[in-house]
């Protein structure tokens, strides 16, 4: 529970939550009226299932805004595996707590919000725990999968390691695999090869960071935006501006531009 948090970076995987959970309460509450909930929504002049969809709607807005917000969190800041959890039960007591604003509303039960608290609390832990259960270890599964492919590949001491600006392992890949690495703003993208095809990977970090730990023998420093693979450097050329360029052994690559003062430790690997 201690150990590093390692979740899919994309907002898609953010997005999964959003939907899955929110229709899995739905289809849920329908179909095994877990704890009689629907004969607990049995008010207001609504059918019970109308209560269930503006419950599940509630929770996907709630959801929208809580797991945007922890999108962007993951990526500024090491969390832990424990502090996921503790967010996934603020997620559940907050979505409970509007859940229970609107059954209020219509249950006309004087003062009792806590006592109407308490159960949607009941009805959406208990039915919630099954989904959060099976995305969290879906996620520890493809972790471990991840391990193992990483560890098969090559000897650990001979992996490239990419890390964020917190110092955090985002990337291991096999020297032969590394192409070139681009600045962008706060951001470097690198470009690698996997199973034969070129793949993107975005992290947060500095080309000064990068210049630190990247093994000098596999990413050489050839603009101030760029680093490069010599083994992979197909050739060196300049254009009729007199600017150098490099262009990599692997089709449909957009040239790599190399400052002047690089050029020569280059071209000496090559």
């Amino acid at each position: 529970m201690d150990s590093a948090l390692r979740l899919a970076k994309g907002y898609s995987s953010q997005v999964i939550y959003m939907i899955v959970l929110p229709f899995f309460f739905f289809a849920f509450c329908m179909l095994y009226n877990p704890f009689r909930i629907q004969e607990y929504y049995s008010f207001g002049g609504f059918t019970p299932g109308v209560h269930i969809v503006m419950l599940s709607c509630i929770l996907l807005v709630w959801l929208i805004l809580s797991r945007t917000v922890f999108y962007f969190l993951q990526r500024e800041f090491a969390l832990k595996w424990w502090q996921y959890v503790l967010w996934c039960l603020g997620e559940v007591l907050v979505a409970s707590a509007f859940m229970a604003l609107y059954t209020s509303l219509f249950r006309h039960e004087g003062n009792n919000y806590f006592g109407i608290l308490a159960t949607c609390l009941q009805f959406t832990a208990m039915t919630l725990v099954f989904p959060y259960v099976f995305l969290v270890m879906q996620q520890i599964i493809a972790n471990k999968e991840e391990d193992i492919r990483n560890k098969d590949l090559l000897p650990e001491k001979n992996l490239v390691r990419f890390y964020d600006e917190h110092k955090r392992l985002k990337l291991t890949i096999a020297p032969s695999s590394v192409l070139y690495v681009k600045s962008e703003f706060n951001y470097l993208k690198i470009h690698y090869l996997s199973a034969g095809r070129v793949k993107e990977y975005t992290l947060r970090g500095s080309m000064k960071s990068l210049a630190e730990s990247a093994p000098a023998q596999v990413l050489v420093r050839c603009q101030r935006s760029y680093f490069i693979n010599p083994a992979h450097v197909k050739v060196l050329w300049k254009d009729k501006e007199g600017f150098i360029f490099a262009d990599l052994d692997v089709p449909d690559l957009p040239s790599i531009p190399v400052s002047k003062q690089y050029y020569d430790s280059i071209s000496a690997l090559l």
